[in-house]
This record gives C-alpha cells, sequence and structure tokens, in this order.
C-alpha cells in the first residue's frame, strides 16, 4: 500500500480513537521511510494516547535528531519530560468542567465549522480544548491556543457575533466533537455589552439571526483584526 494510503488510513483511525490501529498504521509508513516526520509525530501521539510514554519521549526525540527545530516534538517532550511521573503509564486525558457544556437559551451554541484547517492540522484537535474566536473582517474565524487556524462560523452566525463582538460582548469557546471532516465547538456569551442589553447573543431559529439585530448595530465599519494571527 502507498505511504499516502497508509498515511490517511493512520489519520482517520487516529480520529476515531482507535490509537493501536493507527499505531501500527504509522508504523508501516515508516518501515517504508523511516524518516518520515509527519508519521514519526503520528506515532508519538498514539504512544501517548496508549499510556506509552517512554516511547512516545523517544520517538519525539528521534524526531528533533531529524529535525531539532520541530515544533510538534519540541512541544510534546518538554511537556511530556516536565509531567512524566506524573502521567507515565496512564493515558492522557483532559480534565472536563462538569458545567463545561451546559447550554443556556440566547447564551449558548453548538456550531459546525466551516473551511476546515488540514486534516494534520485537525488532528491535533481534541475535545474540550479552549478555541479562539478571531474577527476578521466581516467573519469569525477559529485558532487554537498556538495560533493555528482550525475554521470558520459559517456566515449567518458569523456576521451577527461579528456585530455583537464589535459592540462589546465577550464570548469563550471549547472544541465539543472533532472528527475527520467535521469539528464542531460550543460557544458561550461571557459577558454582554450595554449596546446589546436587549440582544440575545444566539437566535433560536436560523432565519431570526438578523432581524434580532436593530439597525443602529448594524454599521458598516469595519472591526480591528487580532494581529498576528493569519491563515
Amino acid at each position: 500500500m502507498p505511504n499516502s494510503d497508509l498515511s490517511k488510513l493512520a489519520i482517520n483511525k487516529a480520529l476515531e480513537g482507535n490509537w493501536q490501529e493507527a499505531r501500527d498504521l504509522n508504523l508501516q509508513s515508516l518501515k517504508k521511510n523511516s524518516k518520515d516526520i509527519d508519521a514519526l509525530c503520528r506515532l508519538a501521539k498514539a504512544y501517548i494516547c496508549l499510556a506509552n510514554t517512554e516511547l512516545a519521549l523517544k520517538t519525539y526525540r528521534k524526531i528533533l535528531r531529524l529535525d531539532r527545530f520541530n515544533q510538534i516534538a519540541q512541544k510534546n517532550l518538554n511537556k511530556y519530560i516536565n509531567n512524566e511521573r506524573r502521567v507515565k503509564n496512564q493515558k492522557r486525558t483532559i480534565k472536563v468542567d462538569p458545567g463545561i457544556f451546559l447550554e443556556e437559551p440566547g447564551k449558548t451554541k453548538i456550531v459546525s465549522l466551516v473551511g476546515l484547517a488540514s486534516p494534520k492540522v485537525i488532528f491535533e484537535v481534541e475535545t474540550s480544548m479552549p478555541v479562539k474566536l478571531v474577527p476578521k473582517k466581516h467573519s469569525i474565524s477559529v485558532y487554537d491556543d498556538s495560533k493555528k487556524y482550525l475554521g470558520k462560523i459559517p456566515d449567518d452566525l458569523s456576521n451577527r457575533l461579528f456585530r455583537l463582538i464589535k459592540n462589546g460582548n465577550q464570548y469563550k469557546a471549547v472544541v465539543k466533537s472533532v472528527s475527520e471532516k467535521q469539528l464542531t465547538i460550543f460557544i458561550k456569551e461571557v459577558s454582554k455589552s450595554k449596546k446589546n442589553l436587549d440582544i440575545p447573543s444566539f437566535a433560536t431559529s436560523k432565519d431570526q439571526y438578523l432581524s434580532y439585530i436593530p439597525p443602529e448595530a448594524l454599521d458598516r465599519e469595519p472591526i480591528q483584526e487580532i494581529e498576528n494571527l493569519e491563515e
């Protein structure tokens, strides 16, 4: 099987949470090309999720011998060296606030992103991971904490949030679910400006979005983009 097909299968298995098969497929790729950096990165993550920290660290060190500036290897090697005693022989999990996905009418929304990043980027995304909403002209892009582009909020909701954010509202968002072709986030209003007191952040149906915004809120001045975040 060509390495490109093995890579796709390995990514799919990882997104499904089938880390044993993902590990085996990446090992097959490395038999054909032992210096395949992407396969080594995927293999290291599979080892982590299989609670084999020792092999994960060994793999990250191999990556750095091949590419000493590899950011993924540097980041994860430092992380797991600093926490090796705590995470050794344990599956990596994310501590989730029990109320993180608590829905509130008009204040929360589950959104499927469009214009997703490459599978390689989505592969690194985890459920409950915080993400950033970044206004860019008349749309809202979504980035992770390391400023990697993940996707965009659909236009109808993006236009609404763009103007609410411009008028002072603040929101936080976390990953709700992730698969090969879909990434959903949970958005929550954390503060409302005086200008938006009578405007709910999220309408009850799709066709109500624009009708909730009064004319004075629909000015045409562009919002200042957050610097240093480029797709």
